[in-house]
């Protein structure tokens, strides 16, 4: 029988928000944020929002198509039994494979339909989920991109930590590793010792590579060297974990919690760091998450600071949200941060509002 909270629409809209300058990583340039937009309605009026994005139009049409396929077969499934739908969603991609952008379907709509769980029981989501906290430290990582000169590195570091932040991550990877050093150096000394901070590689060295760079980076006080070799790498990671001075972050790039198993069983990371959109949703994230605490690893969530903020409310052993204001431009009201923090709200659900006018105007 159906329920006032059973699935009658999802529609999907495809943006490309724009930057005020491209950014540049060791992997590749990202000239804009180009997003699928799922909007998950239900028979009882309630609206659940969620998105996810590929760097490249091509990918995100390709995305946006196979959204619009699963969001057909979530059409009659009750928003709130989210095992099920979770479920059903990853069946139906088993054949073809779940990782990729299947991963980030299943996970838009899957995270879409705990926004309508939140709002149905009148909670957020970060009390919905066990309310371990309700304010969540935050980390600066929207800027000191590989683009910037030392003198700009410097400049906006301080910035940074003149608005409150106690954290700030920089990229590394450059075909020079003295510059990375110089760089690293430039920040650490412009921010000061009691400013934490993490260096973000993006997957641009070997082992060798990270062992030296780890050496030559230790007098930083590094809070973590995030992703340096690849993420499959794994024999790599558990090799570097024990024998470098700063703790190591990844997974970011790993789907699902198996990949994240693999990790904690090898103790190949310090602090774990799972994408909202690679994990498969809230539904398998927090299983990730607790999976990590069993293993006695630190999480601490990848981008989609929107929604991930309530999951980092919810999961004890989580420590830091990355703040990126990528999908800001969007909402009627940004998520705000006070004194190095994101207060997390009393509104049901993820208390998100979308801007009629900003969607319509990034629409493609």
């Amino acid at each position: 029988m159906a329920s006032g909270t059973t699935i009658t629409d999802v529609t999907t809209t495809f943006l490309s928000i724009p930057l005020e300058r491209p950014l540049v990583t060791a992997a590749f340039p990202i000239p804009a944020i180009d997003t699928a937009l799922v909007q998950v309605r239900t028979a009882d009026g309630h609206e659940g929002v969620a998105w996810s994005f590929a760097f490249g139009r091509g990918r995100v049409a390709s995305l946006v198509r196979l959204i619009d396929d699963l969001g057909e077969l979530a059409v009659g499934a009750d928003a709130v039994a989210t095992e099920a739908l979770w479920a059903r969603l990853s069946k139906a991609v088993e054949f073809a494979g779940r990782r990729g952008l299947a991963a980030a379907a299943i996970s838009t709509i899957d995270t879409a339909c705990w926004d309508i769980t939140g709002q149905a029981a009148g909670l957020p989501v970060h009390r919905l989920l066990g309310g371990f906290r309700d304010r969540v430290e935050t980390y600066a990582s929207q800027g000191l991109w590989l683009d910037r000169g030392r003198d700009e590195l410097a400049a906006e570091a301080q910035a940074l930590a003149g608005q409150g932040f106690r954290a700030v991550k920089m990229r590394a990877g450059l075909p020079d590793p003295a510059e990375d050093v110089a760089r690293v150096r430039a920040v650490r000394e412009a921010i000061g010792p009691d400013v934490a901070l993490m260096v973000d590689a993006n997957q641009a060295w070997d082992l060798k590579q990270t062992l030296r760079m780890a050496r030559d980076l230790a007098e930083f006080d590094l809070f973590w060297l995030e992703e340096p070799m690849p993420h499959g790498h794994i024999d790599d990671y558990a090799a570097a974990a024990p024998a470098i001075e700063m703790p190591l972050c990844t997974g970011e790039s790993n789907y699902f919690a198996d990949e994240l198993l693999l990790l904690a069983r090898r103790r190949a990371a310090d602090y774990v760091m799972p994408d909202l959109m690679r994990m498969g949703g809230v539904t398998e994230w927090m299983k990730a998450a607790r999976m990590c605490e069993v293993f006695g690893l630190r999480v601490t969530p990848h981008l989609f600071m929107e929604h991930s903020a309530h999951l980092a409310g919810a999961a004890p052993n989580v420590v830091w949200q990355e703040y990126q204001p990528w999908w800001q431009p969007i909402l009627e009201t940004p998520v705000q941060v006070v004194d190095g923090c994101i207060a997390l709200g009393d509104e049901p659900g993820f208390g998100l509002r979308l801007s009629a006018s900003a969607v319509a105007e990034y629409r493609l």
